[in-house]
């Protein structure tokens, strides 16, 4: 389906005889994290940039997104509950700074006469629907806000423009966010790509096969038709892809995996009622971001909720994901929501990473850089991490912490016991926010202790002391594809129970790696393997010893062909 959002037809991407044999850098991606660092790069001047991706960005997040330009409004009782969990919000405080340039440069390039910032505020809405999780998550947010003292007001939910739930959902309380707006996702990404055909960017619109090389470097990459360009580096941005790129040239257990978390939205158009000025939305909740819609200009709105783990990457989405967010939109957020006209349908995967934090960083071998795992932060983040990559890429030192280097063990931020309990929070948010029934007399603690029960069981299948996420968890429970690749990374990995146990101390903080970093190779002057080798190699962490007890139970499971 065309883009109604967009006035613009994107232009053809280069192809045939307009291929290089050869760049000064390959970017593998085209979303949000690819373009902004290939802007970058050429900013600097920093050679020649080619970037590889299908024009229908099929399956990925970035043309998917509702873009919104928050950090607060997105902050969980998580969120800075450690150092390295802080550490990784403090990426978005930091890139919600980057965007009013961004945009500045963007605008002339704008594929219609609206503006790309599409909502300068956002509106967070407390209504009784998600259970204790939303209580919580809220007065974490507001403690986020004081604490880096921003600005926030507590307003009359009746006050938001646009806000008209069913009477028995109604919020409770609401606040506003003067500062956290959102931004048109397609009509930015279109921005890009028309500054960057001016400045000499190359598009190539197809797929990467395949990574060429060897043990100590990257050299190449293949096209899907066989074609090769030859690389100074190649930098992989393909999101949910990126996994099974990297795995061509280096296929190493112990790199941090990546899972696809599939998310769905729509864009509709107004067809009566007072329309939504600002962002609204609640907080996050049931293994979810939280229920949203943001303006999108010209009578349009976009809607979104949905986020689940899943083994292959897809782009389609069930039809319970259709209902839940259209019945859930109108009864949480304007009634008027049942007569929209659906003008565009939305679905993508955000590439998820087992412990949750962005891998961003060199590859042991020469040559490889990776920029990708940002879940569900990756289109807000994309100015500051193409900053700091394109940093890296010229020798100079990085500007975010190097806790997000892609061959980390995985980070702890929380206990097991408290992962169990988490896991129940978001499950309980789940189960009231969709209706589900249970016998009348059962209680919200059986409820509760049913959740709970499956979780240690979880554990008790997978054999690890590492605490997961509440999502990653809820994946490993049903689904076994995933429950066994969770039990041999983290078997891969070794025992962090210790890790768990010191999570918040000495994780996470700090400046820059002081790991020796790129230096810009020109085209055409390729330095021998041996002196790339040299200045930069990383050397390759070794996998944890780990405890032989790990996932047994899962790993005897017969394959995915014998299961009926």
């Amino acid at each position: 389906m065309s883009d109604p959002t967009s006035k613009f037809t994107e232009p053809e991407f280069a192809a045939g005889a307009a291929r290089p044999a050869d760049a000064d850098v390959v970017i593998v991606g085209n979303g949000a994290l690819g373009l902004f660092l290939a802007d970058e790069l050429l900013e600097r001047q920093a050679g020649s940039v080619v970037v590889v991706g299908p024009s229908h960005r099929d399956t990925g997040a970035s043309h998917a997104a509702g873009a919104m330009l928050g950090c607060f409004g997105e902050t969980t009782a998580e969120s800075l509950r450690t150092e390295a969990a802080r550490t990784r919000f403090e990426l978005g405080v930091t890139a919600h700074d980057k965007w009013p340039e961004a945009l500045r440069r963007l605008q002339e390039f704008a594929p219609s006469n609206r503006p790309l910032q599409t909502a300068t505020e956002s509106h967070i809405i407390l209504n009784s629907i998600g259970a204790e999780l939303d209580n919580v998550n809220f007065a974490a947010m507001i403690d986020a806000l004081d604490q880096y003292e921003k600005p926030w007001t507590e307003i009359d939910p009746n006050d938001i423009p646009g806000y008209r739930p069913r009477t028995e959902q109604r919020a409770l309380r609401a606040i506003h966010l003067p500062t956290e707006g959102a931004v048109d996702a397609r009509g930015v990404l279109a921005a890009l790509e028309r500054r960057l055909r001016q400045r000499g960017a190359i598009f190539i619109d197809q797929t990467v096969r395949k990574l060429i090389g060897s043990d100590e470097e990257v050299t190449a990459v293949e096209l899907d038709d066989g074609h090769r360009i030859e690389a100074g580096n190649v930098v992989v941005a393909a999101g949910v892809h990126s996994e099974s790129l990297v795995r061509t040239v280096l296929d190493v257990p112990e790199l941090m995996p990546i899972f696809p978390g599939l998310g769905f939205a729509m864009i509709a158009r107004r067809t009566e009622g007072e329309p939504f000025t600002s962002v609204v939305r609640t907080p996050n909740r049931g293994f979810a971001c939280g229920l949203h819609v943001v303006p999108q200009g010209d009578g349009l709105e976009y809607y979104g909720a949905t986020n689940r783990l899943v083994h292959t990457i897809s782009s389609v989405t069930w039809m319970a994901d259709v209902r839940f967010l259209a019945q859930y939109s109108m009864h949480q957020l304007d009634e008027a929501v049942a007569t929209h006209e659906v003008v565009n349908w939305c679905s993508g995967n955000r590439p998820v990473t087992l412990d949750g934090f962005p891998t961003i960083g060199w590859m042991p071998v020469s040559g490889l850089y990776l920029m990708t795992g940002t879940y569900r932060d990756g289109f807000h983040c994309a100015p500051l991490l193409a900053e700091h990559v394109a940093n890296e890429l010229q020798g100079k030192s990085g500007i975010i912490d190097p806790i997000f280097q892609p061959m980390r063990k995985p980070v702890a931020t929380r206990t097991v016991e408290g992962s169990i309990d988490e896991y129940v929070e978001h499950s309980l948010a789940a189960w009231f926010e969709t209706g589900a029934q249970a016998a009348p007399q059962m209680t919200t603690s059986q409820i509760a202790d049913y959740y709970r029960t499956m979780a240690v069981r979880i554990y008790e299948q997978l054999g690890t002391d590492y605490a997961l996420g509440p999502d990653i968890l809820l994946y490993a429970q049903g689904n076994l594809h995933g429950a066994r690749r969770v039990a041999r990374y983290l078997r891969t990995a070794g025992s962090a129970g210790e890790a768990a146990r010191r999570a918040g101390v000495g994780t996470g903080a700090g400046g820059s790696s002081s790991h020796d970093r790129h230096s810009t190779v020109s085209r055409g002057q390729r330095p021998p393997a041996r002196a790339r080798s040299a200045r930069h190699h990383r050397p390759r962490t070794p996998p944890g010893r780990g405890s032989p007890a790990v996932g047994h139970d899962l790993l005897d499971l017969p394959g995915p062909d014998a299961v009926h």
